[in-house]
Order: structure tokens, then sequence, then C-alpha cells
């Protein structure tokens, strides 16, 4: 299958995926999916090749959703974009192989603006292939020293045209990406 085509259904399968999970549990929240002390997470493998998706408000990296005001607030947008691009933070099963071969970080703390964002969030896609595809089972997460804002990660997934959800939190073991 054209790579394109391939990514392209990975990314829109994630993305009706993430919507029909998660939009009735939003809907009472007063401002969508953007809510602090949470996150959204969506992982997508189809043979060996995967996305992972994150996003999360600001506030719970760098404890503010304004443009930086000062320089120490700067540095603190800078390095959320650079503990974020070398994607240590999340992990598979080592047999499973998998190595991140693009990533696409973003956030309104980094967009020129010509207005104040009222709510600022960070967007972080992964590419990967998985050497070993068969041998992948859980997800595992370390946010502890880039993210100590998230409380709860909401996380679902597509592995092979099986789909699940589960709920992360910092005391959560890795998550197993199998059917519930």
């Amino acid at each position: 299958m054209n790579t394109t085509v391939r990514r392209w259904g990975l990314v829109l399968g994630a993305a009706l995926f993430v919507n029909s999970a998660t939009a009735q549990e939003h809907q009472h929240e007063e401002h969508g999916s953007h809510t602090h002390g949470q996150a959204v997470l969506t992982f997508v493998l189809e043979g060996n090749e995967a996305e992972l998706a994150f996003a999360t408000p600001t506030v719970n990296i760098v404890g503010f959703e304004h443009q930086a005001k000062d320089e120490a607030q700067r540095q603190l947008v800078q390095k959320m974009i650079a503990d974020f691009t070398n994607a240590n933070w999340f992990s598979f099963d080592e047999q499973a192989n998998c190595t991140v071969t693009g990533t696409d970080i973003s956030s309104d703390l980094t967009a020129e603006r010509t207005t104040q964002p009222q709510h600022a969030d960070l967007n972080a896609n992964y590419t990967l292939v998985c050497q070993n595809p068969a041998r992948l089972q859980a997800l595992t997460l370390d946010l502890a020293t880039i993210a100590a804002g998230v409380e709860k990660v909401s996380v679902q997934w597509i592995v092979n045209g099986e789909q699940g959800a589960r709920d992360w939190t910092p005391d959560s073991a890795a998550l197993p990406l199998t059917a519930q």
C-alpha cells in the first residue's frame, strides 16, 4: 500500500476513533477537550508503521497558557518543545523494536499570534516503525519529569484492527494494548 495513503488512513482512523470515543465524555466540560490536568493520547499501528499523537494544555507542562512574558518563561517553552521532541517519555515492549522516525511538535505558545490565546495546547505527533509489531503488547508513559501537571491521560489505540481505550495516571503501570 502506498505509504502516503496508509498514513492518511491511520490519521483518519485515529481521528474518527478519538472523536467517537471521547465525544460523550467531553460534552459536559466547559472547554471541550481542553481540561487542565488531563491529556489525550492516540496510538495507531498498521503493519509495522505507527503514529502516536499526544495533546494536553500547556499549563500541565509549563504552568501557563499565555505567551511567554520573560526569559524564564521563554526557556520553559523551549524546554517543553525539546523534551517532547526527544520522545523519551513513552516506550513500548523492547521486543517490538519500535523506533521513532519522525516528530512534529507544536504549541500555541510558539505560534506567532496577533492575539493572546485563551487556552494553549501542546500537540506532539510521532511516526514510528516497529520491526516486530506482533510483540507490541504495552505502552509505558513517563510524564513525571516533563509534564508533572498531567494527572490523567485518556489513551485510545488501534493496533492492527483491534481497538481499545484506557485511562493512565502517574501511578499506572504499563498500559496493555489489547482489547478489553
